[in-house]
């Protein structure tokens, strides 16, 4: 065997050094990588318009607390459950496609319409301004004579 002319210990080093280097590289950037996620990353949003979203599939609204919630959309929403407005509305319906069903109602809500509509079912009427025009259809067979 031969020996070589460099002391034990500086073989030893040359051998260890690149196996060092990577670990002395590792720490370097665990340490980079510790400081920089110690702070929250700062991201830049733009503050002047609200996020656009999308929604995808059913959304539930138990309760609303804003006094003004605008909605838009280039559809018909469905609403499904109660729904209650506690100021008074302006609504004018031009027509009505099918039968409407209305249960009950608390208060006197006027009715105007330039054309006939049908009603179903008992009516009480209490008080009438204006004029009024009734057409009743005769069952056929004519009336029931008692």
């Amino acid at each position: 065997m031969t020996s070589s002319p460099e002391p034990r210990w500086f073989v030893l080093a040359m051998a260890s050094r690149w196996p060092a280097a990577i670990v002395l590289a590792a720490w370097a950037i665990a340490v980079a990588a510790i400081q920089i996620l110690k702070q929250p990353l700062p991201v830049a949003l733009p503050q002047q318009k609200p996020f656009p979203v999308r929604l995808v599939g059913g959304v539930t609204v138990r309760h609303i607390d804003l006094p003004v919630v605008k909605v838009s959309a280039s559809e018909p929403l469905p609403v499904s459950g109660e729904v209650s407005v506690e100021k008074s509305v302006a609504v004018e319906v031009n027509s009505f496609d099918q039968p409407i069903d209305v249960g009950s109602f608390g208060q006197a809500v006027p009715v105007t319409q330039n054309e006939p509509f049908d009603v179903t079912g008992a009516v009480t009427v209490k008080q009438i301004q204006g004029k009024l025009d009734v057409k009743v259809n005769p069952l056929p067979g004519g009336l029931p004579l008692p």
